[in-house]
């Protein structure tokens, strides 16, 4: 007989079913989420469930040790699953390959992401987003910071509804911003700062914001 006032033992969250400690993973950054395999066989194969992945290079000192890491998730995935949502902040590691970064945001646009949320170190990655991102017609929020968009194709983005932009460079085509709005026919949400855009198009997209909660911040 248990003692009044003893700490129970009993493991509570184990026998919760899979879909809600997957849920539960998904809050945690993708390197805390690998980490509960070591639990538990019953934990073992979670993590590799979770429609969220969430990567920060800032955490590995080596982006070779970063970018093994990033494939070997992907990897272990089933090719059939969705990756629902993904983050990655990047540009703090030695050695940061922005080509790189390209291939993991191709890999999970093969896997119908919907919500891609990138934050590169400004002014030292010198990374141009994979043209994939610009025809994506599953993503319902994009979330941008630090890096430059140059495609010169139109932009669709038919289920869009959530949009920021910090400090973006849109480069090689002065209507570049102007066309990557109008491709966003149900945008809801738009937050910009910092944005690099030719003089003559600055006073020119307010027009197109009219249906949009937006904040624009120079």
């Amino acid at each position: 007989m248990a003692l009044q006032g003893s700490i129970s033992t009993v493991d509570r969250i184990s026998v919760l079913p899979d879909s809600v400690i997957c849920h539960i993973l998904s809050f945690l950054p993708t390197k805390e989420s690998a980490a509960t395999s070591i639990l538990s066989k019953r934990w073992n194969p979670l993590w590799h469930s979770v429609l969220t992945l969430d990567f920060d290079d800032q955490n590995f000192t080596e982006f070779a040790t970063f970018r093994h890491f990033v494939y070997s998730v992907i990897a272990l995935r089933n090719n059939t699953e969705t990756i629902q949502s993904f983050g990655l902040r990047g540009g703090k590691s030695s050695g940061f390959n922005p080509h790189d970064v390209n291939r993991f945001i191709y890999a999970v646009f093969q896997r119908g992401v919907q919500n891609l949320n990138l934050k590169m170190t400004p002014f030292k990655t010198d990374l141009k987003l994979h043209h994939c991102v610009f025809s994506c017609s599953n993503l319902t929020a994009l979330k941008l910071t630090g890096l430059a968009i140059d495609y010169s194709c139109d932009f669709n983005f038919p289920l869009l509804k959530t949009l920021h932009l910090d400090t973006i460079f849109f480069v090689g085509d002065r209507d570049c911003f102007l066309r990557l709005l109008k491709g966003c026919p149900i945008l809801e949400d738009l937050e910009t700062k910092d944005l690099l855009l030719d003089s003559s198009t600055i006073g020119t997209y307010h027009v197109l914001l009219s249906q949009v909660r937006a904040n624009i911040l120079n």
